[in-house]
């Protein structure tokens, strides 16, 4: 299946000539730049992965689909998950046309594409790991994936790598939803199924694939191009484990993946922007040199220790991060000094309540203590049940328009004044009372430091 390539399952990315920069960017010299402005993007045709990347970083979509600035970068996830689907593509093929490979033949399937598309450009991000580990790791996920599903009777294969489509309105606008499926098959019962072939090195739970998108789009694609479809099933291979899982979607999950399909693709129309994404996907982009989240730091690495030292931009991150370190110091410092406050504060009016005082003389000046009542509500992070049966019920009376959400002190500073009406006070008393054991009413000793004035000569 052509679709979005990630750190961890996919195909290898599609070639191109050296990409131009962005205004304000490093440039890349003899190439023109893209325009600087985008009104929006013209696309009538979407796929998946075309989708996946604009939900993952719209300015990569903006500068694959809209400049189209193809770059030919591909990680060794990447590649190792193009050669595991061809080799499993040639064994399909040869099923149809009568003919099953062994396992011997098809491992020389995977070991012959592996070794014609090798190339020392291929990015390997793990130092900690050589082409043969993931030559070893690809070899066996076509051995797991043979032996589990040999003698391959289970369906019959409709199509391998099939084109599957539909279109889709939204916005006024006919637009076509289409991409490859890996396999295509029927199971025994008439029901379609749809397969694909992961060699990511994680496992999914079984909610992330019922909220798929990808082969949920699928599963449309194959209803409208076979309305007689009893039923569609998804089934995913993750072929590092061994593992098969499955998904069947309802009408109404079908529909609701229409609406989401449909509200992205008018955001993408709609963008004028395509703002940068960071997100741990970044490592393996292919536009990090001209993206504005990572060109400076691109360029820095490029530098010598010295040229670096030298660079405004580091010398500039540097002093911030000292300053950084420096406040998290005095943070701590703070707290330290609060900690000790608080242990004075607490002596200090354990000393004027044994005398009766109200103020205590220093070298200084004078600390003057008063005490404040304080109502203690139950909060949306501690008490949410509580919180929002309290607001549910302001939000039916006079008081809301007053208090516009549960602001606590504002509601208790109004009861006490008796600033509303005679109705609205009795509903707000009889709230507080069946709320009472929620409410927590608090005395508070407020310190306040004078400092002497100076006295005359």
């Amino acid at each position: 299946m052509r679709r979005r390539k990630s750190p961890s399952d996919g195909r290898a990315a599609a070639g191109g000539d050296a990409s131009p920069p962005l205004p304000g960017l490093w440039p890349s010299p003899a190439v023109a730049p893209p325009a600087a402005h985008i009104e929006s993007d013209t696309s009538r045709k979407f796929s998946p992965s075309k989708l996946d990347t604009y939900r993952d970083c719209p300015r990569r979509y903006r500068y694959r689909y809209v400049d189209h600035l193809r770059r030919e970068v591909a990680s060794i996830e990447a590649y190792l998950g193009t050669c595991v689907h061809r080799a499993l593509q040639k064994l399909y093929e040869g099923i149809g046309h009568g003919r099953k490979s062994s396992l011997a033949e098809t491992l020389g399937t995977f070991e012959a594409e592996w070794d014609a598309g090798w190339s020392s450009d291929i990015l390997i991000k793990n130092a900690a790991y050589t082409p043969e580990n993931y030559r070893a790791v690809g070899r066996e996920c076509v051995r797991c994936y043979y032996e589990a599903q040999q003698p391959f009777d289970r369906d019959k294969t409709v199509a391998v790598e099939k084109r599957l489509g539909y279109p889709l309105v939204c916005g006024g606008e006919q637009f076509r939803i289409e991409g490859f499926v890996d396999r295509l098959a029927l199971a025994p019962d008439g029901t379609f199924e749809v397969h694909d072939y992961k060699t990511s090195g994680s496992l999914p739970s079984q909610e992330d694939l019922d909220q798929d998108w990808q082969l949920g789009i699928y599963d449309i694609a194959v209803r409208h191009n076979w309305p007689d479809a009893r039923a569609v099933r998804l089934v995913w291979h993750f072929v590092r484990f061994g593992k098969d899982m499955a998904s069947v979607r309802g009408s109404e999950q079908r529909q609701r993946l229409q609406e989401d399909v449909a509200a992205l693709i008018l955001s993408i129309k709609h963008d004028h922007e395509f703002v940068p994404r960071r997100s741990a996907l970044c490592g393996w982009c292919e536009y990090r040199e001209i993206c504005p989240l990572w060109a400076h730091a691109e360029r820095v690495k490029s530098l010598g220790p010295r040229q670096r030292h030298r660079d405004d931009g580091v010398k500039l991150v540097d002093e911030y991060v000292a300053l950084e370190a420096k406040k998290r110091e005095l943070r701590e410092k703070l707290r330290e000094l609060e900690t000790d406050q608080l242990s004075i504060e607490e002596a200090l009016v354990a000393f004027a309540d044994r005398q009766g005082w109200q103020g205590v003389a220093g070298s200084e000046g004078e600390v003057v203590i008063t005490e404040k009542e304080e109502y203690r509500f139950p909060t949306r992070a501690h008490a949410p049940e509580a919180y929002e049966g309290i607001e549910r019920e302001l939000k039916a009376t006079a008081l809301w328009k007053d208090v516009s959400r549960l602001d606590t002190h504002r509601l208790m500073e109004g009861y006490r004044r008796g600033e509303w009406d005679a109705p609205a006070m009795q509903a707000l008393s009889e709230m507080l009372a069946r709320h009472s054991s929620h409410i927590e009413l608090v005395k508070k000793r407020i310190l306040r430091f004078h400092r002497k004035e100076a006295e005359d000569s």
